[in-house]
């Protein structure tokens, strides 16, 4: 019994690695030409998981900004609310 729970664990994490495989090959006949037509040429392996790379980095970046941007708010709400309080 607990082979087959290993067994069922060792699949278990393989489905992202699925799902993110499957993802990749739904993406890339979508955004490939587009970079091609740029590079004037065929779109390596190596190149396409580039893409990738820099696409989740510019994914980070932008939800990065968006939580400094939120605690930005927050803090100047807080701010007001302070000044509120304190000013009377």
């Amino acid at each position: 019994m607990n082979n087959w729970q290993d067994s069922f664990k060792a699949g278990m994490d393989l489905i992202p690695v699925l799902v993110f495989l499957e993802l990749n090959s739904m993406i890339r006949p979508i955004f490939a030409p587009e970079i091609e037509k740029k590079l004037g040429r065929k779109l390596t392996d190596c190149e396409w998981e580039y893409y990738l790379q820099e696409s989740y980095r510019k994914f980070k970046i932008k939800s990065q900004h968006e939580i400094v941007s939120w605690w930005r708010r927050q803090l100047a709400d807080r701010q007001t609310i302070h000044d509120f309080v304190w000013e009377e």
